[in-house]
């Protein structure tokens, strides 16, 4: 292992710098952090896909309360990248991302062994255990170190380091969607429908999720495996941090004026968030259940429309949407307050000693959250829809190939595969171009809105397939049922009809996702990167994806608690989409207003 003294070090001649900035240098350390990122983000995915129709089918919970545990499980994943960041800079990243990754080898193996088919129903605890504690830590503390620890082996001394690291951002989103075409293309059929020969039906998730334990331990065994070659930064310790936290109540008490109080009370409202959103959900889970006898509209017909419900979900009329709605005013607190008041962080005041973490340094760290909120909660409100919903709109479309059915959940390979083709096109081919034509580089806030657009576009693409589907006759006959829609038998002969519509028409959607994601994700990700000071370049990181994924998914939990119809057929999904398209406008209007302020 390279010690620290020498890791640190820049290359001094020019010929060197030039090497170092093309990646030229010895074993590729940044090949162990790509083929990390892409074992886990397959384990990740093989879960995080088809955890929904897991609880609603196998456990038995109602399909709401599903897509609220799920987005729940995304939440904690990316709560958990603050606790991680903050180890990072503490420790330094290496150490971090191993101790991370054994957390999360563990989490798989319960998993895995939960949802034996005839440990199931005893075991259902365990899977939870596993789900949303062991994989939800391991996931969201090694997330933001992966990135900010590829990029450590490229350096940003030169401006030719700097763009080659916008690359490696680009690269290692790459890899995280070869790891989603995986997890999506193959294990998540293997769920719902075995693989014929070779794994029965009833074992197909043990097969799956097994499979993705496997995939964790072999992702850690690899990066120890490049450990010579790595370049390693040693942690700043927690000085840094207590120092922004001294800024923030210190700026409030001495003359800080409103804005260091509105961004104070915006902090401290974010736990209060997270505490009341899921105490609402998981005692939402552990009340409810599926009871519902579906009714088989082949069999018996239906006399007239059945009504358009917008509550077709959690809320059970028993009082429990107050606890909804507290969170939801405590979130929108939150990211409003914290928005606003860090437009101008003239609000920080200078501390009356002298330390080695400025002023200055916290002014930047500050200035950059408004566009981490704003960016992120505008995008992901959208791209969360191909969690839950997108999944459960394909599941209710005819998913038959030949003898077998798809899982909804296999449609994300559009996504992924939009990714993989349009990633190296983008970076190669329309960036340079553009870059010629208009004589400077494809600037950041381009990229944001470009990509707020197209996950505007795609929920609206969802919405009019919805419109479809409910349009379209039921698939009768014995091969009508769907395998991973609510209701679903073993014996196959009662559940969810299909409608007679192609799922593969939710290719669309997805691949609208997919390109949104090139132009957004990868940009935040340098812009968290480069806007932070070096002491605390990991937590800013952390918060990206924070709000990235914890905070959107927590608000797509209350939502879809409140609004995800149990039966599509009777709910208004159409409607959520378009609010998620409508939310996105804005995101690109309230950018707009930040970035040009």
């Amino acid at each position: 292992m390279t010690n620290d003294s020498e890791s640190d070090s820049e290359p001094d001649s020019e010929s060197e710098l030039e090497n170092y900035a093309g990646l030229k240098i010895r074993k590729l350390p940044v090949v162990g952090v790509l083929l990390l990122v892409l074992c886990e983000r397959l384990t990740y995915y093989t879960l995080a896909g088809t955890q929904k129709i897991y609880l609603q089918n196998q456990l038995k919970k109602m399909p709401s309360t599903s897509a609220a545990l799920n987005a729940i499980f995304n939440m904690l994943c990316s709560f958990w990248c603050l606790p991680g960041g903050l180890l990072a800079d503490s420790i330094g990243r290496y150490k971090a991302i191993i101790a991370a990754g054994s957390v999360y080898a563990i989490g798989t193996i319960c998993v895995g062994i939960s949802v034996i088919y005839e440990l199931q129903a005893a075991l259902g605890w365990l899977f939870i255990v596993g789900s949303l504690v062991l994989i939800a830590m391991g996931s969201g503390s090694i997330r933001p170190n992966l990135a900010n620890f590829g990029a450590d082996q490229i350096g940003n001394a030169s401006e030719k380091q700097r763009e080659c690291q916008k690359t490696f951002f680009s690269l290692l989103y790459l890899s995280v969607n070869i790891g989603v075409l995986i997890a999506f293309g193959f294990l998540a059929n293997t769920t719902t429908d075995g693989l014929a020969g070779v794994v029965p039906q009833q074992e197909g998730y043990y097969f799956a999720y097994a499979s993705g334990a496997g995939c964790m331990i072999l992702a850690v065994l690899i990066f120890v495996g490049f450990t010579g070659s790595y370049r390693m930064l040693p942690g700043n310790g927690l000085g840094p941090v207590r120092l922004l936290i001294r800024y923030q109540y210190y700026s409030v008490w001495n003359g800080g004026g409103s804005r260091a109080a509105m961004s104070l009370v915006g902090f401290l409202c974010l736990p209060l968030f997270y505490i009341v959103t899921l105490a609402d959900i998981l005692l939402s889970a552990a009340e409810k259940s599926s009871t519902e006898v579906f009714t088989d509209p082949c069999a018996a017909p239906l006399t007239e429309a059945p009504p358009r419900m917008l509550h077709g979900g959690g809320g059970g009329g028993n009082g429990d949407e107050v606890l909804s709605d507290i969170a939801l005013v405590l979130g929108s607190m939150a990211c409003s307050f914290l928005a606003v008041a860090n437009v101008n962080c003239t609000w920080v005041q200078e501390l009356k000693q002298e330390v080695n973490f400025g002023a200055k340094d916290a002014r930047r760290t500050f200035a950059a959250i408004p566009t981490i909120i704003v960016v992120n909660i505008a995008f992901n409100l959208c791209f969360n829809s191909m969690s839950n919903a997108f999944p459960s709109q394909a599941c209710q479309m005819d998913l038959r190939i030949g003898s077998m059915q798809l899982n909804g959940a296999f449609f994300h390979v559009a996504d992924a595969m939009a990714v993989v083709i349009f990633t190296p096109i983008f970076e190669f081919c329309l960036y340079p171009v553009i870059a010629r034509v208009k004589g400077s580089p494809v600037r950041f806030g381009q990229k944001i809105v470009a990509g707020l657009v197209m996950a505007a576009i795609s929920n609206v693409a969802a919405a009019i397939l919805e419109f479809m589907r409910k349009d379209a006759p039921f698939l009768c006959g014995d091969a009508g049922f769907s395998h991973c829609a609510p209701g679903f038998s073993e014996d196959g002969t009662e559940g969810t009809r299909m409608k007679d519509i192609s799922a593969f028409w939710m290719f669309i959607p997805f691949v609208f996702v997919g390109i949104a994601e090139i132009l957004v994700n990868p940009s935040m990700y340098c812009f968290a990167y480069e806007a932070a000071p070096l002491e605390v370049r990991s937590l800013l990181q952390a918060i990206n994806f924070f709000f990235r994924g914890s905070v959107s998914n927590a608000f797509t939990a209350l939502v879809s608690k409140l609004f995800f119809p149990n039966d599509l057929d009777k709910g208004s999904l159409d409607s959520y989409y378009f609010v998620n398209a409508a939310l996105a406008a804005i995101g690109i209007i309230v950018h707009f207003a930040i970035t040009h302020r």
